[in-house]
């Protein structure tokens, strides 16, 4: 009796399976593709996990838009040659040649910050990450626009940068803090970039609400991470507030 239970149970199984794939066949490859998205964009291990489940998905999380979209959370910020093996390295150069804005966004940061002499490509990688939608990359992207001193037409575009930023309900501590965590993993060779500012620029006392704002010390070793402009009424002062904490992050 137990041996004929058994095999009930393992036909209901596979008439189970057999039916679960004949759905996933019936699916469009449209949606197979968007749902491979979804899952390489929150979990790298999910997604091979789904590789194995059919050749349906198989077929459809080798697509392009996946790749771009892939999570890049179980991987280190800066990956080591000698520490990344041939799968991984083939992975992020699939995923770089698709156009995934977070390895864009740590090229970017690493070449920028680390290298004297690529300045230029790297701040190019980093704005592209930036317009197209990566928060890290826009939060330094309008951290580098604000601190041209020597340029009001780019730190001005680097304050409207900060405002969408902030005004799009994206936490600004939590952009600060992976970027922090991130400069933290790097040997940064470039720190002239980050340089003191004053806080006139666009505000001469009165915001434009016409409150009073609350003058911060040009001190910016002593402002705290954790913390967020409070009381500020206008953008430019706001974003003054939030350049300092940016500089602390570099030690400056």
């Amino acid at each position: 009796m137990a041996l004929l239970r058994a095999k009930k149970e393992i036909k209901k199984l596979k008439l189970r399976n057999e039916s679960s794939l004949s759905i996933t066949k019936s699916l469009p490859k449209e949606l197979l593709v968007e749902i491979a998205g979804k899952v390489a964009s929150r979990s790298i291990v999910d997604l091979c996990k789904m590789k194995l489940t059919c050749k349906e998905f198989l077929s459809a999380s080798e697509e392009s838009c996946v790749y771009q979209h892939a999570s890049m959370e179980n991987f280190a910020l800066i990956p080591l040659p000698w520490f990344t093996d041939e799968k991984e390295t083939s992975f992020l150069n699939r995923c770089r040649n698709s156009g995934n804005l977070e390895i864009l966004y740590r090229e970017g940061m690493v070449q920028y910050f680390c290298s004297l002499t690529i300045v230029d490509s790297a701040f190019e990688n980093i704005k592209k990450a930036a317009l197209e939608g990566h928060h890290e990359a826009k939060y330094v992207y309008s951290m580098i626009l604000m601190n041209c001193d020597e340029d009001e037409e780019k730190r001005k575009l680097g304050f409207d940068l900060f405002g969408e930023l902030k005004s799009s309900g994206v936490s600004v501590i939590r952009c600060r803090k992976r970027v922090k965590t991130f400069v933290q993993s790097m040997w940064v060779k470039n720190p002239v970039v980050i340089r003191n500012q004053g806080f006139s620029f666009g505000c001469s006392g009165t915001c434009e609400t016409g409150k009073k704002v609350v003058k911060h010390s040009t001190r910016w070793y002593e402002f705290e991470d954790e913390v967020d402009a409070v009381g500020v009424s206008c953008k430019y002062c706001d974003g003054v507030y939030e350049l300092g904490l940016f500089c602390n992050v570099f030690k400056v």
